[in-house]
């Protein structure tokens, strides 16, 4: 494995020899909010709706089995590196690598709890202080230096550390335990088995990922005794969850991870099923594979061929890429997933059907803070539909989601003066616009 699991210790930066003191959860919740509109604007925030979804239910099962200071925000960055790592005010970023590197559900579940395990237990306010040398807009610098490659990476390793910086990473190294009892509880409460953590950990320290950095460089260092301790804590145990679907999203973000590194010259899944067509799994990565490739007839072959018991969802997937937009109502029509839900939309919106269409999208709105484009597609399709009103709203609501509060203004005010200033959605409109004008600043 050639990406490592790490992060520059940013707290590092913000933390002096003079005692620290931590954040109130107001101080916490604005300066977390505030690395996180910077990372949306500097990095590619990753728009896969099987993804979105799938890791909105881990955070749903492992938030319900806890209490948290701050509502959870988890948010997948669009980079091939193997990394997660949580900022102040209850925001978990996990890099599309990591997933891809996982075998299954429960490493996923694991490393969140984890991450939320950091959260609850103050690790990141506690060394932080009042007065931050470091500002939000530079600690999201940092953080995509660490999702853009190795040359980026290398210069930030080479701002160095004090002797300030090398005794709070002893505090680190304590954190990093202390997450591990408290995140593994909290996977095994929500039903995923108390060892996804160490799973994880295991299979980087196979693949010579904690070796790639000096370990006074890492916030998650990868001992052998971290790993240990896990699995003296803990037996194996199957779920008690459902994690059926989640073998697919892996093979789903390693097919599209591959196309995006080298527009799938090769790929694992096509040999794999070659060996074994009767690999659903396998099956379902060919049929990607070749949909991404051009060649629908052969991923729709494939398709309608896998055993799986997803089979209708995928292949009414493939069939809305291959712009066959009745066949995919078709297929998706008694599907029953949220992320079917969302293809049947899009299937609605392809044929021209747009009253099906909105209507589809708007029973998702409840997940539109997870899977923003929801918010993007309902404004796009309302606009075309003829309710201008109801399409500047979504777009306004899409464009502040991600940060970009100019367009975000700019749409709000246009749906005002489509529905009237003096309507009840124009009054709804205009106090969303009056809570963004301490965030423009």
């Amino acid at each position: 494995m050639k990406k490592c699991f790490t992060i520059v210790v940013i707290l590092a930066f913000i933390v002096t020899s003079a005692p620290a003191q931590a954040l109130t959860n107001e101080e916490e919740l604005k300066y977390g909010k505030e690395i996180y509109l910077e990372i949306a604007r500097a990095i590619p925030i990753n728009n896969d709706p099987y993804i979105s979804f799938a890791l909105n239910d881990i955070r749903l099962r492992l938030e319900s089995k806890t209490t948290m200071p701050f509502p959870l925000v988890v948010t997948v960055i669009d980079s091939p590196e193997v990394n997660a790592f949580a900022t102040p005010g209850g925001y978990v970023y996990i890099a599309s690598g990591l997933i891809a590197n996982c075998d299954n559900e429960e490493e996923v579940a694991g490393v969140m709890a984890h991450e939320f395990s950091h959260i609850k237990r103050r690790h990141i306010a506690k060394r932080a202080e009042k007065e931050k040398y470091f500002t939000a807009t530079m600690v999201a610098t940092l953080i995509a230096a660490l999702l853009v490659g190795d040359a980026a990476r290398g210069a930030v390793l080479a701002l160095g550390m004090g002797g300030a910086q090398a005794a709070a990473l002893k505090y680190s190294r304590e954190d990093e335990e202390d997450a591990d009892r408290e995140g593994s509880a909290l996977a095994n409460e929500a039903g995923y088995g108390g060892l996804g953590t160490a799973d994880f950990l295991r299979k980087l320290r196979a693949g010579g990922g904690d070796k790639l950095y000096p370990q006074y460089l890492l916030t998650h260092p990868y001992h052998e005794s971290r790993i240990i301790a896990l699995e003296t804590t803990w037996k194996r145990q199957p779920p008690s969850k459902e994690v059926s679907l989640f073998p697919y999203i892996i093979a789903r973000a390693k097919v599209v991870q591959n196309y995006k590194a080298s527009g799938l010259v090769d790929d694992i899944w096509v040999k794999r099923y070659a060996r074994n067509d009767k690999d659903p799994v396998a099956a379902y990565g060919a049929s990607l594979y070749y949909a991404y490739k051009g060649n629908f007839e052969k991923a729709l072959e494939i398709a309608r061929s896998n055993p799986s018991p997803y089979r209708d969802l995928f292949l009414g997937e493939i069939l809305i890429l291959a712009n066959r937009f009745p066949e995919a109502v078709e297929a998706l029509k008694d599907v029953h997933e949220k992320v079917g839900r969302y293809y049947l939309a899009r299937a609605y919106e392809g044929m021209g059907r747009n009253e099906l269409a909105v209507a589809t999208y708007t029973s998702l709105i409840p997940y539109a803070s997870i899977y923003p484009d929801i918010y993007y597609r309902l404004g796009m399709v309302n606009g075309r539909a003829g309710d201008e009103g109801a399409g500047h709203m979504y777009l306004g609501f899409y464009y502040m989601s991600r940060g970009n509060y100019m367009l975000a203004k700019t749409n709000f005010e246009k749906a005002i003066s489509r529905y009237g200033i003096n309507s009840r959605q124009g009054a709804e409109i205009m106090r969303v616009l009056a809570a963004m004008e301490p965030k423009k600043k």
